[in-house]
């Protein structure tokens, strides 16, 4: 197993290793005990929000989603500031940057430059990241 944290104690003919997330499973061992089998299968990551209070009370729309052309960000009540637009690829590179002022409802991002794939709009007011869309590009 390759885990980025965990350990390994052995001593008095017992040895004992472990990963972070790793249930405890049965093992098996061989009838001469020279071969030994664990198993075992790790617990599902959860992110939490460090940050909770974002103060943004509006609700977005982004449409089409799969696009072909453009993409449209729709707000149901217009911005108080201005909010700045990142679309990142699948590994997390930077395609993208784009502004929308304040006092708009909607912004239309042209995708036509942008090859096919999925790729993530985010949207943020200076400190704070307001959201994330994923978004497939056909």
């Amino acid at each position: 197993m390759i885990a980025s944290s965990g350990g390994y104690k052995a001593g008095s003919g017992i040895s004992l290793s472990w990963t972070i997330g790793e249930t405890i499973i049965p093992t098996f061992k061989s009838q001469d005990g020279t071969l030994i089998l664990t198993h075992g299968f790790q617990q599902k990551l959860l992110v939490t929000s460090i940050e909770e209070d974002i103060n943004v009370l509006v609700e977005i729309k982004v449409f089409p989603n799969p696009a072909t052309e453009a993409v449209n960000i729709q707000f149901d009540s217009a911005v108080d500031e201005e909010i700045k637009l990142d679309i990142l690829d699948s590994q997390g590179k930077l395609i993208k940057t784009d502004l929308i002022g304040p006092a708009l409802t909607e912004k239309q991002i042209n995708m036509q430059d942008i090859p096919a794939g999925i790729y993530y709009l985010r949207l943020s007011n200076g400190k704070h990241n307001i959201s994330v869309y994923k978004v497939v590009k056909l």
